[in-house]
């Protein structure tokens, strides 16, 4: 009878045992937030913000405007989109804009090795040919098959999004500051005349090295780490040429 006891009360034990560790376990088997997968544009399981008529700030002087962000609400700010003139008449004034990151963001896009291709071509400036401009152009989308590569570089390139499409944490995510639009330059390197023609060099740097689309509706990935912990989210913007047009912010709650 005491052996039947014993049997009983060890069984009590055992299921008691084991509810206690499947109680233990459940809390730790909790997803990441990180790990589920986030849809451009879909507000499920989202924090979304609207931004309509957001007015763009002045940072330092007239020549420079964008917007600072807090994105996930807790009194910090975490990106700035950041335009700015930049250039001198010598070679020509243009906007230049940025997204800038704190530490704790992450953005979504890989690293790519980028090609630059010097392009020449000359141009007639006289109706008798006497003055000609040789263009050396620099660009980093070959324009004719004979263009020599000028350096090949490592560089962060940017996703631009668009709705529907799927990301998580398994994606490839790099804390860093991108251009997302350039500025084109043309300056004269050199002079030189043979025989009755004048040949007046010039360097032509166009701005396609740093391409985000401009003029669409594009969602930009993040990563965002606080206390160790991440989460995913998107901001869906327009690059305009002269800023960005910020329309949602979304982060995993």
């Amino acid at each position: 009878m005491h052996r039947v006891l014993n049997l009983i009360q060890m069984k009590k034990s055992l299921v008691f045992a084991l509810a206690l560790l499947a109680i233990c376990i459940i809390p730790s088997c909790k997803k990441d937030p990180a790990q589920t997968k986030v849809v451009f544009g879909d507000s499920k399981g989202m924090s979304v913000t609207t931004y309509k008529n957001s007015p763009l700030v002045e940072q330092y002087g007239h020549d420079s405007w964008g917007y600072f962000i807090d994105l996930n609400n807790d009194g910090q700010d975490d990106v700035q989109f950041h335009s700015q003139i930049i250039g001198s008449p010598g070679v020509g004034r243009n906007i230049v804009t940025e997204l800038i990151c704190h530490e704790n963001i992450a953005l979504l896009g890989d690293i790519i090795n980028q090609q630059r291709f010097l392009h020449i071509d000359t141009v007639g400036c006289s109706t008798d040919d006497s003055i000609l401009y040789i263009n050396h152009t620099i660009t980093c989308n070959q324009i004719d098959e004979t263009d020599s590569i000028v350096s090949t570089n490592e560089k962060f390139s940017l996703y631009a999004n668009n709705d529907g499409l799927s990301f998580d944490s398994g994606n490839s995510f790099i804390s860093t500051n991108i251009t997302l639009k350039n500025r084109p330059y043309y300056y004269p390197i050199g002079e030189e005349t043979v025989g009755n023609i004048v040949y007046h060099h010039m360097h032509d740097e166009k701005d396609d090295c740093d391409a985000f689309p401009m003029d669409e509706e594009k969602y930009i990935g993040f990563k965002i780490t606080e206390n160790d912990k991440s989460r995913l989210g998107w901001m869906k913007v327009i690059l305009h040429h002269d800023h960005v047009e910020l329309l949602e912010t979304a982060v995993q709650k």
